[in-house]
């Protein structure tokens, strides 16, 4: 495609054919997210589809968080460090018995909320592939009703907060707006719109939904499940109980060890590789104090020539569990 090519795609996608003041469907917030975090591939496309692709990308990275791509230093410079694990000798379904004995013995009163506060950093590569842009660390907070309205607020975090997740140092203000979507009755489109069962056969049915892969789920494709659900909402300890229960029972999954996670919190990591995106290694975070799910991290499992990084790079994370931290959205 030639810059007249380009240019006609832009124009043919061009946003300001829709209201101002029109919130983006759910379903494209999430498939932005799962863009953003999907490392690329070296799957040959039609040269069209690239970039149609892309062109629509940017417009709605640009209406989602009111930023547009621009070359950036370089990627390898600008993603955090991997987290360093800790064997452990415990196998999978021990780490995860222990964290459901954790859960189970949890005072802590909690219902489930219709609401999800993530802090997270995201990587994207550019429409030409040839560079690569960060995103900045991000809070990101999920509000709905059970009428279908709700808003995802999108605000700038703090510029740093562990060794080697360093950004550029122009970026917004922490607590500045980035992205505030709105929607109207019957216009958010959760996975569930009621409370899900805190059983395993009721958050399987979930996570195929959410990520189309088939009855046959692996690790990474329930990791990939988790992470759509609760970024909409917040479950109780019986509910992630039966996520966990899930995630057990699928094949591929591997126990990386004992670390910190990047807010300092202590967590054991399991990995897995979803079947639907084998280019990434995804990992989910569990607290070893309260057996909850804390944290989601993908990685690249080959060096990548578009994103211009090598193997075991990060392409995004999120923390869940982060409403006690001062800087946190009220």
């Amino acid at each position: 495609m030639n810059d007249d090519e380009l240019a006609g795609a832009l124009r043919r996608l061009d946003p300001a054919r829709t209201p101002v003041d029109a919130p983006i469907p759910l379903d494209a917030e999430r498939r932005l997210r799962e863009i953003v975090g999907r490392p690329g591939t070296r799957r040959r496309r039609p040269t069209l589809a690239i970039a149609s692709a892309a062109a629509a990308v940017v417009l709605v990275l640009a209406i989602v968080s009111g930023v547009l791509w621009m070359p950036a230093p370089s990627a390898h410079a600008l993603t955090p460090k991997p987290l360093v694990y800790s064997a452990v000798a415990d196998a999978a379904s021990r780490v995860i018995a222990e964290a459901q004995l954790r859960l189970a013995e949890s005072t802590t009163p909690l219902a489930p909320e219709r609401r999800s506060l993530s802090l997270g950093w995201y990587f994207s590569g550019s429409p030409d592939e040839a560079e690569a842009t960060v995103f900045r660390r991000e809070w990101v907070d999920v509000r709905w009703a059970e009428n279908l309205s709700g808003s995802i607020v999108t605000l700038a975090a703090e510029a740093t907060n562990a060794d080697g997740d360093t950004v550029p140092a122009d970026d917004p203000t922490p607590g500045t707006v980035v992205g505030d979507l709105q929607f109207v009755q019957n216009q958010f489109s959760p996975l569930s719109r009621t409370p899900p069962a805190p059983t395993a056969d009721a958050m399987r049915s979930l996570i195929v939904a959410s990520t189309g892969a088939s009855e046959a789920l692996t690790a990474g494709d329930v990791m990939l499940g988790v992470r759509s659900l609760q970024s909409e909402w917040t479950l109780t300890g019986s509910q992630q109980s039966a996520l966990l229960d899930v995630v057990a029972s699928a094949p591929g999954l591997r126990v990386l060890g004992v670390t910190n996670d990047r807010l300092g919190r202590p967590v054991v990591g399991l990995g897995g590789i979803p079947s639907t995106a084998t280019t990434s290694d995804v990992t989910l975070l569990i607290s070893t104090e309260t057996g909850r799910i804390v944290g989601y991290e993908s990685a690249l499992v080959e060096d990548s020539p578009n994103l211009k990084l090598p193997a075991g790079s990060i392409t995004d994370y999120i923390l869940w569990d982060v409403r006690d931290r001062k800087d946190a959205p009220q």
